[in-house]
Protein backbone atom coordinates (compact mmCIF):
# COMPACT_ATOMS: atom_id res chain seq x y z
CA UNK A 1 0.00 0.00 0.00
CA UNK A 2 1.18 3.27 -1.18
CA UNK A 3 2.26 5.32 2.06
CA UNK A 4 2.41 9.44 0.84
CA UNK A 5 5.74 10.80 2.52
CA UNK A 6 5.82 13.19 5.20
CA UNK A 7 5.60 16.96 4.80
CA UNK A 8 8.43 18.59 6.25
CA UNK A 9 6.98 20.33 8.75
CA UNK A 10 6.47 16.65 10.78
CA UNK A 11 9.78 15.59 10.01
CA UNK A 12 10.73 18.90 12.03
CA UNK A 13 8.30 18.50 14.70
CA UNK A 14 9.40 14.82 15.39
CA UNK A 15 12.98 16.01 15.59
CA UNK A 16 12.11 18.97 17.72
CA UNK A 17 10.05 16.20 19.98
CA UNK A 18 13.99 13.85 19.89
CA UNK A 19 15.31 16.53 20.79
CA UNK A 20 13.74 18.28 23.79
CA UNK A 21 14.58 18.08 27.57
CA UNK A 22 12.81 14.91 29.29
CA UNK A 23 9.36 16.66 30.52
CA UNK A 24 9.44 17.22 34.62
CA UNK A 25 6.54 18.52 36.76
CA UNK A 26 7.07 22.19 37.50
CA UNK A 27 7.11 23.29 40.91
CA UNK A 28 6.60 27.17 41.21
CA UNK A 29 7.96 27.43 45.07
CA UNK A 30 11.17 25.82 43.90
CA UNK A 31 12.03 29.05 41.63
CA UNK A 32 11.53 30.97 45.13
CA UNK A 33 13.17 28.45 47.16
CA UNK A 34 15.99 28.72 45.01
CA UNK A 35 16.79 32.54 45.13
CA UNK A 36 15.80 32.70 48.75
CA UNK A 37 18.91 29.85 49.36
CA UNK A 38 21.04 31.64 46.95
CA UNK A 39 20.82 35.03 48.69
CA UNK A 40 20.93 33.71 52.34
CA UNK A 41 23.92 31.98 51.31
CA UNK A 42 25.24 35.80 50.32
CA UNK A 43 24.14 37.19 53.37
CA UNK A 44 26.11 34.21 55.87
CA UNK A 45 28.83 34.92 54.00
CA UNK A 46 28.86 38.88 54.29
CA UNK A 47 28.72 37.60 58.33
CA UNK A 48 25.12 38.60 58.83
CA UNK A 49 23.68 35.52 60.50
CA UNK A 50 26.91 34.36 62.19
CA UNK A 51 25.31 33.49 65.54
CA UNK A 52 23.54 31.01 63.80
CA UNK A 53 25.45 28.32 63.47
CA UNK A 54 25.69 25.91 60.43
CA UNK A 55 23.52 28.61 58.80
CA UNK A 56 25.58 28.15 55.38
CA UNK A 57 25.47 24.78 55.59
CA UNK A 58 21.84 24.40 56.08
CA UNK A 59 21.29 26.47 53.23
CA UNK A 60 23.06 24.43 51.08
CA UNK A 61 21.99 21.04 52.33
CA UNK A 62 18.68 21.96 51.35
CA UNK A 63 19.95 23.07 47.95
CA UNK A 64 21.47 19.17 47.60
CA UNK A 65 18.06 17.68 48.67
CA UNK A 66 16.59 19.70 45.95
CA UNK A 67 19.05 18.44 43.06
CA UNK A 68 18.43 14.85 44.52
CA UNK A 69 14.84 15.45 44.04
CA UNK A 70 14.68 17.05 40.54
CA UNK A 71 17.18 15.18 39.20
CA UNK A 72 16.48 11.68 40.63
CA UNK A 73 13.10 12.23 39.30
CA UNK A 74 14.90 12.19 35.78
CA UNK A 75 16.87 9.63 36.00
CA UNK A 76 14.03 7.77 36.93
CA UNK A 77 12.33 8.62 33.88
CA UNK A 78 15.08 7.50 32.07
CA UNK A 79 16.76 4.15 30.10
CA UNK A 80 20.43 3.96 29.36
CA UNK A 81 20.01 5.61 25.90
CA UNK A 82 19.06 8.60 27.32
CA UNK A 83 22.81 8.99 29.03
CA UNK A 84 24.44 11.14 26.33
CA UNK A 85 22.00 13.69 26.46
CA UNK A 86 21.55 13.79 30.06
CA UNK A 87 25.63 14.28 30.64
CA UNK A 88 25.04 17.02 27.87
CA UNK A 89 22.18 18.84 29.58
CA UNK A 90 24.56 18.59 32.55
CA UNK A 91 26.91 20.35 30.58
CA UNK A 92 25.03 23.13 29.33
CA UNK A 93 23.06 23.61 31.87
CA UNK A 94 25.58 23.38 34.82
CA UNK A 95 29.28 23.08 33.77
CA UNK A 96 29.56 25.79 31.28
CA UNK A 97 28.36 28.09 33.89
CA UNK A 98 30.48 27.20 36.14
CA UNK A 99 33.65 26.84 34.53
CA UNK A 100 33.29 30.80 33.48
CA UNK A 101 32.75 31.85 37.17
CA UNK A 102 35.79 29.78 37.80
CA UNK A 103 37.41 31.51 34.92
CA UNK A 104 36.15 35.34 36.32
CA UNK A 105 37.08 34.72 39.84
CA UNK A 106 40.59 33.11 39.15
CA UNK A 107 40.65 36.05 36.55
CA UNK A 108 40.04 38.53 39.35
CA UNK A 109 42.48 36.83 41.78
CA UNK A 110 45.51 36.75 39.40
CA UNK A 111 45.22 40.40 38.09
CA UNK A 112 44.73 41.59 42.13
CA UNK A 113 47.59 39.38 43.68
CA UNK A 114 49.01 37.07 41.26
CA UNK A 115 49.44 33.23 42.00
CA UNK A 116 48.59 32.76 45.99
CA UNK A 117 49.94 29.77 47.30
CA UNK A 118 47.52 27.58 46.32
CA UNK A 119 46.43 28.82 43.34
CA UNK A 120 47.21 26.77 40.84
CA UNK A 121 46.45 24.12 43.19
CA UNK A 122 42.86 25.05 43.59
CA UNK A 123 42.36 26.05 40.14
CA UNK A 124 42.94 22.39 39.22
CA UNK A 125 40.15 21.15 42.17
CA UNK A 126 37.72 23.15 40.83
CA UNK A 127 37.95 22.31 37.35
CA UNK A 128 37.50 18.40 38.03
CA UNK A 129 34.79 18.91 40.33
CA UNK A 130 37.08 17.34 43.56
CA UNK A 131 37.36 20.75 45.64
CA UNK A 132 35.79 18.76 48.48
CA UNK A 133 38.11 15.64 48.29
CA UNK A 134 41.46 17.68 48.72
CA UNK A 135 40.61 21.48 49.66
CA UNK A 136 40.62 21.20 53.82
CA UNK A 137 37.99 24.08 55.14
CA UNK A 138 41.11 25.01 58.00
CA UNK A 139 42.03 28.87 58.52
CA UNK A 140 45.85 28.31 57.48
CA UNK A 141 44.07 26.64 54.01
CA UNK A 142 41.43 29.38 53.50
CA UNK A 143 44.09 32.26 53.83
CA UNK A 144 46.15 31.32 51.37
CA UNK A 145 43.28 30.37 48.49
CA UNK A 146 42.92 33.06 46.04
CA UNK A 147 41.46 35.96 47.78
CA UNK A 148 41.35 34.29 51.08
CA UNK A 149 39.33 31.87 49.54
CA UNK A 150 36.47 33.57 48.17
CA UNK A 151 35.76 30.71 45.74
CA UNK A 152 35.63 28.21 48.85
CA UNK A 153 31.89 28.12 48.23
CA UNK A 154 32.72 25.72 44.97
CA UNK A 155 32.91 22.85 47.08
CA UNK A 156 29.18 21.93 47.26
CA UNK A 157 29.40 22.60 43.45
CA UNK A 158 31.87 19.94 43.44
CA UNK A 159 29.09 17.68 45.87
CA UNK A 160 26.70 18.19 43.33
CA UNK A 161 28.61 16.65 39.78
CA UNK A 162 29.61 13.87 42.11
CA UNK A 163 26.27 12.94 42.44
CA UNK A 164 25.48 13.60 38.40
CA UNK A 165 28.27 11.34 37.89
CA UNK A 166 27.18 8.73 39.86
CA UNK A 167 23.72 8.47 40.31
CA UNK A 168 22.65 8.12 36.83
CA UNK A 169 25.26 4.85 36.58
CA UNK A 170 23.75 3.49 39.70
CA UNK A 171 19.70 3.89 39.27
CA UNK A 172 20.37 3.06 35.50
CA UNK A 173 22.65 0.07 36.02
CA UNK A 174 21.63 -1.49 39.38
CA UNK A 175 18.32 -3.22 39.70
CA UNK A 176 17.60 -2.81 43.37
CA UNK A 177 18.95 0.96 43.36
CA UNK A 178 15.04 1.52 41.72
CA UNK A 179 13.34 0.64 44.83
CA UNK A 180 12.77 3.46 47.59
CA UNK A 181 13.89 1.17 50.61
CA UNK A 182 17.61 0.99 49.14
CA UNK A 183 17.61 4.92 49.04
CA UNK A 184 16.66 4.71 52.67
CA UNK A 185 19.67 2.83 53.43
CA UNK A 186 22.02 4.84 51.06
CA UNK A 187 20.49 8.09 52.66
CA UNK A 188 20.74 6.91 56.43
CA UNK A 189 24.60 5.18 55.42
CA UNK A 190 25.61 8.55 53.82
CA UNK A 191 24.59 10.75 56.81
CA UNK A 192 25.68 8.25 59.37
CA UNK A 193 29.52 8.09 57.72
CA UNK A 194 29.84 11.47 57.58
CA UNK A 195 29.72 12.54 53.74
CA UNK A 196 28.50 15.12 51.91
CA UNK A 197 25.71 12.82 50.37
CA UNK A 198 23.04 12.35 52.97
CA UNK A 199 20.78 15.60 52.07
CA UNK A 200 21.29 14.60 47.95
CA UNK A 201 20.44 11.04 48.49
CA UNK A 202 17.49 12.01 50.77
CA UNK A 203 16.38 14.08 47.76
CA UNK A 204 16.33 11.18 45.29
CA UNK A 205 14.45 9.25 48.26
CA UNK A 206 11.62 11.53 47.83
CA UNK A 207 11.77 11.09 44.21
CA UNK A 208 10.75 7.92 44.44
CA UNK A 209 8.64 7.76 46.95
CA UNK A 210 6.62 10.29 44.75
CA UNK A 211 7.31 7.51 41.72
CA UNK A 212 5.62 4.86 44.05
CA UNK A 213 3.15 6.85 45.58
CA UNK A 214 1.97 10.56 43.67
CA UNK A 215 1.57 13.19 45.65
CA UNK A 216 1.40 12.05 48.67
CA UNK A 217 3.47 15.24 50.47
CA UNK A 218 0.62 17.55 49.55
CA UNK A 219 -2.21 16.19 51.52
CA UNK A 220 -3.01 17.89 54.91
CA UNK A 221 -1.85 15.18 57.24
CA UNK A 222 1.35 14.50 54.85
CA UNK A 223 1.81 18.50 54.95
CA UNK A 224 1.57 18.11 59.22
CA UNK A 225 3.81 14.69 59.58
CA UNK A 226 6.22 16.59 57.53
CA UNK A 227 6.09 19.94 59.73
CA UNK A 228 6.36 17.56 62.54
CA UNK A 229 9.35 15.71 61.52
CA UNK A 230 10.99 18.99 60.65
CA UNK A 231 10.05 20.53 64.10
CA UNK A 232 11.12 17.73 66.18
CA UNK A 233 14.57 17.36 64.33
CA UNK A 234 15.21 21.03 65.06
CA UNK A 235 14.12 19.88 68.89
CA UNK A 236 17.08 17.58 68.92
CA UNK A 237 19.15 19.70 67.42
CA UNK A 238 18.40 22.85 69.79
CA UNK A 239 18.75 20.56 72.86
CA UNK A 240 21.99 18.95 71.92
CA UNK A 241 20.35 15.64 71.65
CA UNK A 242 21.50 14.63 68.33
CA UNK A 243 24.05 16.48 66.80
CA UNK A 244 23.12 18.67 64.08
CA UNK A 245 25.08 16.52 60.93
CA UNK A 246 22.61 13.32 61.72
CA UNK A 247 19.71 15.97 61.57
CA UNK A 248 20.19 17.91 58.61
CA UNK A 249 19.43 15.49 55.70
CA UNK A 250 15.80 15.35 56.99
CA UNK A 251 15.46 18.77 57.52
CA UNK A 252 16.79 19.36 54.15
CA UNK A 253 14.37 16.85 52.37
CA UNK A 254 10.96 17.88 54.60
CA UNK A 255 11.92 21.75 52.81
CA UNK A 256 11.90 20.53 49.48
CA UNK A 257 8.77 18.43 49.94
CA UNK A 258 6.83 21.38 51.82
CA UNK A 259 7.55 23.14 48.70
CA UNK A 260 7.45 20.56 46.16
CA UNK A 261 3.49 21.47 45.09
CA UNK A 262 2.73 20.71 41.25
CA UNK A 263 1.58 24.62 39.71
CA UNK A 264 2.02 27.00 37.55
CA UNK A 265 5.57 28.10 37.47
CA UNK A 266 4.90 32.44 36.53
CA UNK A 267 7.25 34.66 34.58
CA UNK A 268 9.20 36.07 37.72
CA UNK A 269 8.96 32.71 39.62
CA UNK A 270 11.36 31.02 36.64
CA UNK A 271 13.71 35.09 36.64
CA UNK A 272 13.51 34.60 39.98
CA UNK A 273 15.01 30.78 40.04
CA UNK A 274 17.21 31.48 36.74
CA UNK A 275 19.32 34.36 38.36
CA UNK A 276 19.77 31.87 41.58
CA UNK A 277 22.53 29.73 40.10
CA UNK A 278 25.04 32.98 38.64
CA UNK A 279 23.54 34.42 41.96
CA UNK A 280 25.20 31.46 44.06
CA UNK A 281 28.37 30.98 42.06
CA UNK A 282 28.92 35.10 41.70
CA UNK A 283 27.80 36.52 44.86
CA UNK A 284 31.47 36.75 45.88
CA UNK A 285 31.48 40.29 43.24
CA UNK A 286 28.81 42.11 45.69
CA UNK A 287 30.70 40.60 48.63
CA UNK A 288 34.03 42.16 47.18
CA UNK A 289 32.60 45.69 46.55
CA UNK A 290 30.69 46.32 49.45
CA UNK A 291 34.33 45.01 51.19
CA UNK A 292 35.66 48.23 49.33
CA UNK A 293 32.68 50.39 50.46
CA UNK A 294 32.90 49.91 54.07
CA UNK A 295 36.88 50.19 54.21
CA UNK A 296 36.69 53.61 52.10
CA UNK A 297 33.29 54.73 53.92
CA UNK A 298 32.98 53.40 57.12
CA UNK A 299 30.54 56.34 57.78
CA UNK A 300 27.96 54.56 55.99
CA UNK A 301 28.12 51.52 57.86
CA UNK A 302 29.04 47.19 56.82
CA UNK A 303 25.45 46.41 56.97
CA UNK A 304 24.75 49.51 54.78
CA UNK A 305 27.63 48.88 52.61
CA UNK A 306 26.75 44.88 52.66
CA UNK A 307 22.68 46.18 50.83
CA UNK A 308 24.53 47.68 48.54
CA UNK A 309 26.79 44.66 47.81
CA UNK A 310 23.40 42.04 47.71
CA UNK A 311 21.75 44.66 45.13
CA UNK A 312 24.99 44.48 42.77
CA UNK A 313 25.17 40.61 43.16
CA UNK A 314 21.68 40.50 42.51
CA UNK A 315 22.65 42.54 39.41
CA UNK A 316 25.26 40.58 38.23
CA UNK A 317 23.29 37.86 38.55
CA UNK A 318 20.64 38.93 36.31
CA UNK A 319 23.21 39.53 33.90
CA UNK A 320 24.99 36.17 33.69
CA UNK A 321 21.65 34.64 33.50
CA UNK A 322 20.52 36.52 30.41
CA UNK A 323 24.41 36.28 29.27
CA UNK A 324 24.99 32.84 29.85
CA UNK A 325 22.56 30.23 31.49
CA UNK A 326 19.54 31.80 28.93
CA UNK A 327 21.03 30.93 26.01
CA UNK A 328 22.00 28.07 26.73
CA UNK A 329 18.90 26.71 28.56
CA UNK A 330 16.99 28.32 25.18
CA UNK A 331 19.29 26.90 22.53
CA UNK A 332 20.97 23.67 24.18
CA UNK A 333 18.49 21.52 22.59
CA UNK A 334 18.91 22.77 18.73
CA UNK A 335 22.64 22.40 19.72
CA UNK A 336 22.47 18.77 20.22
CA UNK A 337 24.07 16.07 18.28
CA UNK A 338 24.80 12.41 19.95
CA UNK A 339 28.51 13.12 19.05
CA UNK A 340 28.36 16.02 21.49
CA UNK A 341 26.37 13.67 24.08
CA UNK A 342 29.22 11.06 24.17
CA UNK A 343 31.82 13.91 24.11
CA UNK A 344 30.03 15.03 27.05
CA UNK A 345 30.08 11.61 29.04
CA UNK A 346 34.33 11.06 28.44
CA UNK A 347 35.20 14.68 29.28
CA UNK A 348 33.13 14.97 32.62
CA UNK A 349 34.48 11.25 33.52
CA UNK A 350 38.01 12.35 32.39
CA UNK A 351 37.97 15.55 34.15
CA UNK A 352 37.04 13.81 37.72
CA UNK A 353 39.37 10.72 37.39
CA UNK A 354 42.35 13.40 36.44
CA UNK A 355 41.42 15.48 39.73
CA UNK A 356 41.80 12.03 41.63
CA UNK A 357 45.16 11.50 40.21
CA UNK A 358 46.19 14.98 40.68
CA UNK A 359 45.12 14.70 44.58
CA UNK A 360 46.06 11.38 45.75
CA UNK A 361 49.36 11.42 43.41
CA UNK A 362 50.73 14.69 42.25
CA UNK A 363 49.58 17.35 44.40
CA UNK A 364 48.10 15.98 47.29
CA UNK A 365 45.57 17.63 49.73
CA UNK A 366 45.45 21.09 50.76
CA UNK A 367 45.80 20.80 54.29
CA UNK A 368 48.47 23.56 55.67
CA UNK A 369 51.56 21.87 55.28
CA UNK A 370 53.72 23.71 52.50
CA UNK A 371 53.26 22.96 49.28
CA UNK A 372 49.69 21.43 50.28
CA UNK A 373 51.31 18.02 50.70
Amino acid sequence: MFKPPESDFIIKDRHRAALAPISTTDYPDFDWLRIFLASAVFWVHAGSVEHFNFAGDLFVQVFFALSGFLIGGIILNMNKADLPRFFYNRTIRIWLPFFAAVTLLYSVAYLKEGAAPYFWQSLAYDLTFTHNFFIQKTPEVIAALPMNGTGAHFWSIAVEEQFYLMAPIVILFVSFAKYWMTWVAIAILATLLGTWYGSVSAGVLAALLQRRFGNWHIHPGAILALIGAGGLAIAFWVAGTVEYRYLVPLLAVVVVLLCARPGHRTRLGKWAGGISFPMYLNHWIGLFVASIIASRLPGLGVFTSDIIGFALSLGVAAYAYKLIDLKLYTYRAAWYRPALGYASVIVVYALMALGLVFGLYLIGPLNGAPGGL
